[in-house]
């Protein structure tokens, strides 16, 4: 499954852009492919005993999750835990995440 998506640094239009999200398996845990701003990111995101989380392993980030919904939370987690990942990027991964959310279960 593959599909667009909208990314937001704030309500207005001049800090928005578009992603594209496409759903490599089907099966927790689920591996997803992020592509936007000129960034791709191979993910890898489920549930694990203590919550959510998030990997993408060619960039040396891991992370717990909230609610693939919670924007707020998973950025702050994602910018303040690996501080040298671009909040641009952060911000397309949280963004996607909550685009398919609808689709996956975690």
């Amino acid at each position: 499954m593959i599909f667009d998506y909208r990314c937001s640094k704030s309500k207005s239009k001049s800090g928005s852009w578009e992603g594209q999200v496409q759903l490599l398996t089907t099966v927790h845990p689920y591996e997803i492919k992020i592509t936007a701003r000129g960034s791709c990111f191979h993910i890898i995101c489920g549930h694990y005993a203590h919550g959510n989380f998030l990997c993408i392993p060619t960039h040396g980030v891991a992370t717990e999750l909230a609610a693939l919904t919670d924007t707020f939370w998973n950025l702050e987690r994602l910018t303040n835990y690996h501080p040298n990942f671009s909040k641009t990027d952060a911000i397309s991964i949280i963004y996607a995440l909550k685009a398919i959310s609808s689709y996956i279960d975690i």
